[in-house]
């Protein structure tokens, strides 16, 4: 049994190196013949995706990824389909394929989070995405190495152009980048005691993951609350890199809020930490920049929030430092996120026409706080991410 299951993964990886070498009639006859013979994934979705494959029709995926019914034994899958990124204001859509093994992680509960939306709002527009992290064995295009996405949203899947079904978390993938480049970009960044505060979830062996995923899954949470993500795809109110920016911010804000509902300061404090890994590590130094890319303007937006909450100070060599070094603290130092993005959701919620979103969605960016985001994030890690777009 055990050399079936090794013979059965090798065939997997052909497949996805076929997909990367654009040996399409090769990955469907595999795909055919892994849908009569294995024993990990589900032979009506391999089936499915052969003929989505040999056709271009991937219509015919959407209500299985949505309903999760690409999951196999023991939580094994393979996806295969074209994937869209944004990268510098630009949609770059290629076909991707990911094989990998889901983790078993409920933490925290969808329903806990849905009864934390109606609290807060009084109503939930669209179920709240499921976060699944999982570990890569193989992968290729969009999804794949440091110039791919580690955080696969459902709606970059170009299945039917659809918003709903699970996100994917590489958690092989996260952790490099965690402990590589972002790891160093938050050192130069940030003076030491910070930079040791927001680094440490990451750090600790038992319970790194597990910190990854649960801010993952209160950032799905913080996308669904209010008019609601797949609404704002529907209604393309996302048509430049800041509207889109203020949403990623709302996102993480919301997070920030619905963790200090569930979890005690210190753990939520972590959320937090993880973060602003995340935000000043990594999407800081995306090549758009602040003119162009999504993710660089949803950090710069976080930065310009701290310093008005007075929770940040740039010391005499030149780095950020919170003035509160312990993670209660560091849940105090997003108060204004929570409580302006708290704000901003129930206004979009009273909105008479969805043109009212671009007005609503506009922040002020204070010239210092983008002077100081240019000179002491961007431009202090420059050459450190060499490969992300």
């Amino acid at each position: 049994m055990k050399t079936i299951c090794v013979d059965e993964q090798e065939i997997t990886r052909q497949i996805v190196k076929d997909i990367e070498q654009d040996e399409i009639a090769k990955a469907v006859k595999k795909l055919r013949q892994q849908a009569t013979n294995s024993n990990e994934l589900l032979p009506a979705w391999l089936s499915k995706t052969a003929d989505a494959l040999e056709n271009n029709d991937w219509g015919i995926l959407s209500e299985d990824f949505i309903n999760m019914n690409f999951i196999g034994k023991n939580g094994y899958f393979l996806i295969i389909g074209p994937y869209q990124i944004n990268r510098q204001s630009q949609p770059k859509r290629a076909l991707s394929a990911i094989y990998g093994k889901i983790h078993d992680n409920q933490e925290p509960s969808i329903e806990q989070l849905e009864n934390l939306c109606r609290e807060k709002f009084g109503k939930l527009s669209h179920s709240i995405p499921i976060n699944l992290s999982f570990t890569e064995i193989a992968s290729c295009g969009n999804v794949s190495g440091e110039s791919g996405e580690a955080f696969i949203v459902p709606n970059g899947w170009y299945f039917s152009n659809i918003v709903c079904g699970p996100a994917l978390n590489n958690a092989k993938e996260q952790q490099q980048r965690f402990l590589g480049s972002s790891r160093e970009c938050i050192l130069k960044v940030f003076e030491y005691e910070t930079a040791n505060l927001l680094l440490g979830p990451l750090e600790d062996e038992l319970n790194g993951e597990r910190y990854r995923h649960m801010d993952t899954q209160v950032h799905e949470a913080g996308h669904a609350s209010g008019l609601g993500f797949d609404f704002k795809i529907k209604h393309n109110l996302f048509q430049n890199y800041t509207y889109g920016g203020v949403e990623e911010w709302r996102a993480d804000s919301l997070g920030f809020e619905f963790a200090a509902c569930i979890l005690p300061a210190q753990e939520a404090g972590k959320l937090v930490a993880v973060n602003f890994c995340i935000r000043f590590g990594l999407d800081a130094h995306r090549l758009g920049g602040i003119e162009k890319d999504t993710d660089v303007y949803a950090s710069l937006i976080s930065l310009e929030y701290l310093f008005q909450n007075d929770a940040v100070y740039v010391t005499k060599n030149g780095q950020l430092a919170l003035r509160n070094l312990t993670y209660p603290g560091l849940l105090e130092a997003v108060e204004l996120h929570r409580t302006h993005a708290l704000s901003l959701t129930r206004r979009e919620l009273t909105l008479k026409s969805p043109t009212g979103f671009f007005p609503l969605y506009n922040v002020d960016i204070h010239p210092s706080t983008q002077s100081i985001f240019q000179g002491l994030v961007m431009e202090r890690c420059q050459g450190i991410w060499t490969k992300l777009q």
